[in-house]
Order: C-alpha cells, then structure tokens, then sequence
C-alpha cells in the first residue's frame, strides 16, 4: 500500500510524463505544470496502490491500460458548470436554432458538444431546446456529446448529479424543471437525456465518418494545445460540419484560420465562426 501520497516527481519523470500527456491528448503541459501533474496523479497513486511515479509511468505505457484511462481523465477534466458563459447559450437559444428551424421546422439539426466534459454543456444546450421548442418529440433535433476520457463519458451519460453540481449555473426552477430528486442526486430527466448520446473521440486524430453537425460547441479547449495541434484541430472541426456549419470556442480562445475553413460572424456580442461552404 501506498502509505506517502506527497510523492514529488524526477525531473527525468515529470518530461516523461508531459510527454505522454501529449501523445494521448494533445495537451501542451512544460516544467511549470509539475504541481498541476502532481496534484492530479498523486490520487491514482494511491487508488492503485502504486509507490512511486516511476511505478505509474510503467504502468501507463500499456496501451490501454485502467491506468492510462485515469491519467487521461485526471489531466483533462477541466471545471465545467451548468450554462457555464451565457453568450453561447443565448446565441443558440435566439439565433443558432430559429434560423435553422425557422424556415423548415422538420429539418434535421445535430449538434455536438466537444470535450464535454462531465456533460453539463450538453445538457444546458438540451435545456435551451426544450425551452424554445416545448416539445422535443416533434423535431428532429440532436445532440452529440464526446470527450476523450473513456471514465468522464460514462459519468456524463448518466446525467446525475450533486446538489453542489446543480447549483452551480442553475435556478431553483431550472432544477425543478429538468431534474428529478433521487436521494441526494439530481437525475436529468428522461426527456433531455434522450436527445443526447455520448461517445468518445480525440479530436485529434481523424475524425471517423460521422453525421455532419450544423452547430458544434468546443470550448475551453483550444489553449491547451500548441499551434500545430490547433491547426490539427480547427481542420478536423471544420470537416464535421455542414456547409455553413457554425463553431463556438471560448471567449478567450483564438481561431487558428490559417487555412481558411471559417469566417467569423457577431451576433449581439456573441462571437461564433461559420464554416466557408
């Protein structure tokens, strides 16, 4: 048993490990990440009962590993919250969907939820389709949420939460209206849950033939990568759209356009890009 959790990694680890991280995820980590590294694989250390990093890093080099999986979950999980940013939510709500359906209230509209995370940005975009649309059986509207951790997709397409999770972007009512008390968590209910499906992907390797998307999210995300991985990513978004296909990043993230995939559009403040048909 592990009996010392405050481990300090080797210099010789602490490369071996931004290494890793990179090839599995993307994620550009240098030195100055050590007490993040830490802080996140010092628990696998102990819920593994491993003694040391060195012990961790032979273990995470089998691919496929349930130790991979963690260090993968523990380095990409990032704090997400119910309607985290209004603007994308708005721009969704007031101008994203009516014009989609505005003209053609049957059309088929999917959207994706990228790096989802625990799956609160997925469920606030369902929320915002059941207020607008009251009826979510009468249209064809989808949403598909991935995320490259194999563990934060299996809690996500649960949909159940703690009091603390739902607080957090969330009204009294909004709680009232989408969730169903059980015990001391909060289960999305039914109705959301069912316009969702979850999977995993790496938004960095090619992407396999999927349902083109009118509208994805991917935010909070892209400042985590270096420029050739940015590059990697916009093209691989870009190919998972529809001809005028819409993009919401961050706030504070930046489109790499280099290739010309996007045209940035304004809407009421929100910023967003339209993939070039």
């Amino acid at each position: 048993m592990v009996t010392n959790h405050t481990h300090t990694m080797t210099d010789r680890e602490l490369d071996s490990f931004i290494g890793h991280v990179k090839v599995h995820t993307g994620i550009n980590l240098d030195v100055s990440k050590r007490y993040l590294l830490e802080s996140r694989l010092g628990p696998i250390l102990h819920k593994f009962s491993l003694n040391s990093y060195a012990e961790l890093l032979r273990c995470v080099s089998v691919s496929g590993s349930i130790e991979n999986q963690a260090l993968i979950s523990a380095i990409t999980t990032n704090e997400t919250y119910f309607f985290r940013d209004d603007h994308p939510f708005d721009l969704l709500k007031y101008k994203l969907i009516p014009d989609l359906l505005g003209e053609n209230e049957n059309a088929v509209v999917e959207i994706a939820s990228a790096a989802c995370s625990s799956g609160q940005e997925a469920y606030s975009m369902a929320m915002v389709l059941k207020e607008i649309l009251f009826d979510l059986t009468k249209f064809k509207v989808q949403i598909k949420a991935f995320d490259i951790s194999d563990e934060i997709i299996s809690a996500a397409s649960k949909g159940e939460y703690s009091n603390f999770e739902v607080q957090r972007g969330l009204s009294t009512e909004k709680i009232r209206c989408y969730f169903d008390c059980v015990g001391d968590r909060y289960q999305i209910k039914p109705e959301l849950r069912s316009i969702i499906s979850f999977s995993k992907q790496n938004l960095l390797n090619p992407v396999e033939p999927v349902a083109k998307f009118n509208i994805i999210f991917c935010r909070n995300v892209v400042n985590y990568f270096e420029e050739s991985d940015r590059a990697i990513l916009f093209k691989n978004l870009a190919s998972m759209l529809l001809p005028k296909g819409v993009l919401v990043i961050g706030a504070t993230e930046f489109l790499n356009n280099q290739f010309g995939h996007f045209v940035k559009k304004v809407d009421r403040g929100s910023v967003y890009y339209e993939k070039v048909a």
